[in-house]
């Protein structure tokens, strides 16, 4: 979805910076949103903008402000980079219409970025990203207010406060040792430290420093291949737990104290059981078409309600603001609470994490072996593959889904998002295209282990047979 080189995927736009990624075309997108803010009889409001650690993001948001101000927006700009949650916390908090985040979110560090979020500060559906690509097409030149006159504002310390808010401080004063933590030199960079300052918890940080290189690290994505020196610092810190953030903040990884990485299903499994059982809330469950089966087991045990979404943390936030939604999860790492944003938060939820530690007085390692236990064992794989024509491929397997996988017959097909075949079992495999970057997606999750790389082999296979 695009014009004048600008395309739009699940959450927003990216591209690498002065080759598509211009002030120019920034300044275009930025016409497009007060264009489509005038549409919706909304000309002369507030609009925030904010920007995180990547090459040049104080300079694309004040081109971008100056648009919206040349429209006769009231615009403000924050003063520093800042996490993409603290943006969307302070359009809701602020009453704002509208903000414009520069991030490229978990992308290397060539890119930037734009995401919309609209008054409630969550990720906009395709009812605000259609008729904003629409006007990308019919735009006048940007209309530019006075340079220099945008105004700049700080809202990372409410940010702060607020978290402390969110978490029951006097539960984390019982819990005592190291945190290491992983900003990936990305937006949430001293925030940790400063949320846990004055209790018994000591931060340790590694790639503590903003940075647009994301200190040395191939893209600022928390994923295990990324968390290397992650987890070698936890095992020579032996901290109760080690937490990593993505470049711009809302997406999370968990590393145990013996050095394991947590898969994002096992995290967000075991936080969904630490909002049932330990903060006592009940509501409805919303994952993407690659979540675990391990939601549905839980789900099950407590009578609530599993809805499955295509993937894109756009239609959990949508769920969030119509439904009461305890939790919302995808399985790249970011989660969303009831109570807070219709947004996911990386900070917020290893701090959940740590109170889920705290309440319960067992390990990382304890919680996710009592989990399968009760619940069933669950391993995890993906496979990508780059410019492999997606789209033909998820055309003709949908055509013919196959009736079986490695033997095993397929109990049912989901089509929501891509074809998920689903086995017997539980277990599943799934292809589907990539809403952010040309690329073909395979998924399984199994009850075997060994099964895991002979399903992602047979998806290959059978991706390979359809080109």
């Amino acid at each position: 979805m695009g014009s004048h080189g600008i395309t739009f995927g699940t959450d927003g736009w990216r591209a690498i910076i002065a080759d598509t990624f211009t002030v120019d075309r920034v300044q275009i997108v930025a016409q497009a949103v007060a264009d489509w803010l005038a549409a919706g009889g909304k000309s002369g409001s507030r609009v925030l903008i904010g920007y995180d650690g990547r090459f040049g993001g104080e300079l694309f948001s004040m081109a971008a402000g100056r648009v919206l101000q040349g429209n006769g927006y009231r615009v403000a700009v924050s003063r520093a980079a800042i996490p993409t949650p603290a943006l969307s916390w302070q359009i809701l908090r602020g009453g704002y219409e509208a903000g414009l985040m520069i991030s490229a979110s978990h992308n290397p560090p060539a890119y930037n970025g734009i995401k919309i979020k609209p008054h409630y500060g969550g990720s906009p559906g395709d009812e605000v990203i259609l008729p904003i690509v629409e006007l990308l097409g019919k735009t006048t030149p940007p209309r530019l207010g006075e340079a220099g006159a945008v105004e700049r504002i700080e809202f990372t310390g409410d940010y702060i406060e607020m978290m402390k808010d969110m978490v029951d401080l006097s539960a984390l004063r019982k819990l005592s040792g190291k945190v290491v933590f992983d900003p990936m030199g990305g937006a949430q960079v001293g925030h940790l430290a400063k949320v846990l300052r004055g209790l018994p918890l000591e931060v340790v940080e590694i790639h503590g420093r903003l940075d647009p290189m994301f200190c040395g690290l191939t893209a600022p994505e928390p994923v295990e291949s990324n968390l290397k020196e992650l987890k070698a610092a936890v095992k020579a810190e032996k901290p109760v737990l080690g937490i990593a953030n993505d470049g711009d903040g809302d997406r999370v990884a968990i590393v145990d104290e013996n050095g394991r990485c947590l898969s994002a299903h096992e995290i967000f499994s075991l936080l969904l059981l630490f909002m049932i059982r330990q903060r006592k809330l009940t509501g409805g469950i919303i994952k993407t078409v690659s979540g675990t089966f391990l939601i549905d087991r839980i789900a099950k045990k407590y009578g609530l309600i599993v809805e499955e979404s295509p993937v894109g943390f756009k239609y959990i936030c949508k769920a969030m603001r119509e439904r009461d939604i305890l939790i919302g999860g995808e399985e790249s790492g970011g989660i969303g609470f009831k109570g807070y944003i219709p947004e996911r938060d990386g900070l917020l939820a290893g701090l959940m994490f740590l109170e889920l530690l705290a309440k319960t007085g067992k390990k990382a390692s304890e919680l996710v072996k009592d989990m399968h236990d009760e619940f069933g064992e669950s391993f995890y794989g993906r496979t990508d593959f780059h410019d492999f024509g997606a789209q033909e491929i998820l055309r003709k397997l949908k055509a013919n889904p196959p009736p079986a996988v490695e033997g095993e017959n397929v109990a049912s097909v989901n089509q929501k998002d891509g074809l998920k075949l689903i086995l017997g079992d539980g277990s599943w495999l799934l292809f589907r295209a990539s809403g952010t970057e040309p690329l073909l997606r395979i998924y399984t999750e199994t009850t075997v282990a060994s099964k895991v790389k002979r399903f992602l082999d047979a998806g290959a296979a059978l991706a390979g047979a359809q080109k």
